[in-house]
């Protein structure tokens, strides 16, 4: 799948914060030649989305252009893969270790505790107590942002009157999605009703497909997929049945080329270089959450490139973009209904 930018909002809006907060990225200050080793573990197989193959490519770069900087990338693909590579990169000495989501949480805390002296992060970890660990940070997107800006989309596109939502999961970071979605839909204020599914799936096209058909026979002429692989499905059927596709994380060019409205993209390998480049300049902040979003540079909206959504509408939604990297709006993390 072609990714291809059109930095129309997130240009406008995130890129001179987003240079601010990756500032450190150059090169390194004269007093810094220690050997920093960062290991990165990913409990999906890189090549199965998008965003990993960006993010691993991310990585791989940022190594590149810093000589005292070594990242490996690790799969662990089970559960009971979680806690043995965890603790594997233990032994081999990695200075800060991030692995990624609530599945690899209590092998991140289990590991942490027998390893005080590593630095550990883990991604969207969703850790309710993460104060009682001091050596590991939980980071994450504000996933509500960007899809607050896609509700008013949709919103604005819908012929119907209605749209529908295919999650990956009735999970945390899904149902967050969720509920920017919904609020950016209320903003318009428009009548316009959304119907919630969740296809149980992050990595089967044919499975969200079914869910997007079914939300299309509901009338629903706005699909909004937040399903990982199972989301390409989605696109599909959106493209199939004539009805228009609202992205999450990438853009459909090939399975949605004239369907696509807009993608609410999350640019997690800004948010993972900027917490490395926080780590090793010593501003690494165990025992906290913190949270990257549009005016850290980690998100924005991007419109397709198909001609699909009026001038008028894009200018609506920049302005929505606007108010939300300033600060005007304020978006709840949890939905208004499933």
């Amino acid at each position: 799948m072609k990714r291809k930018f059109k930095k129309a909002l997130c240009m406008t809006l995130a890129l001179t914060l987003s240079a601010a907060a990756l500032a450190g990225c150059g090169s390194k200050s004269g007093g810094e030649s220690e050997k920093h080793r960062i290991a990165f573990v990913s409990y999906q197989a890189f090549d199965s989305s998008e965003w990993l193959q960006n993010l691993k490519k991310g990585l791989s770069q940022y190594e590149e252009e810093h000589e005292n900087v070594e990242i490996k990338c690790i799969e662990a693909l089970a559960v009971d893969q979680y806690e043995t590579k965890v603790r594997a990169c233990c032994e081999e000495g990695f200075d800060t270790i991030i692995t990624t989501y609530s599945d690899m949480a209590d092998a991140t805390i289990a590991a942490a505790a027998d390893y005080p002296d590593i630095r550990f992060g883990i991604l969207q970890g969703e850790i309710g107590n993460i104060a009682d660990y001091s050596n590991i940070a939980d980071f994450h997107l504000n996933r509500t942002e960007t899809a607050y800006i896609q509700g008013c989309a949709a919103a604005l596109m819908t012929k119907t009157g209605k749209v529908g939502f295919v999650g990956g999961a009735d999970s945390g970071g899904i149902n967050e999605i969720l509920a920017g979605y919904q609020q950016g839909i209320a903003y318009i204020d428009n009548g316009t009703e959304d119907v919630v599914t969740y296809c149980n799936s992050f990595t089967d096209p044919t499975i969200g497909k079914e869910y997007a058909l079914q939300l299309i026979a509901d009338g629903c002429d706005v699909i909004f997929g937040a399903a990982g692989g199972s989301g390409t499905g989605c696109a599909q059927a959106a493209e199939e049945q004539g009805v228009m596709y609202a992205a999450c994380d990438v853009h459909y060019t090939d399975a949605a080329p004239t369907a696509e409205i807009g993608s609410a993209m999350n640019y997690f390998e800004n948010m993972v270089i900027a917490f490395i480049d926080d780590t090793i300049h010593g501003n690494y902040q165990g025992g906290t959450s913190s949270e990257y979003g549009i005016a850290q540079g980690a998100a924005g909206y991007e419109f397709a490139e198909n001609g699909l959504v009026s001038q008028d509408i894009q200018d609506q939604v920049m302005e929505v973009s606007k108010k939300i990297a300033n600060g005007e709006i304020k978006i709840a993390a949890e939905p208004l209904h499933k």
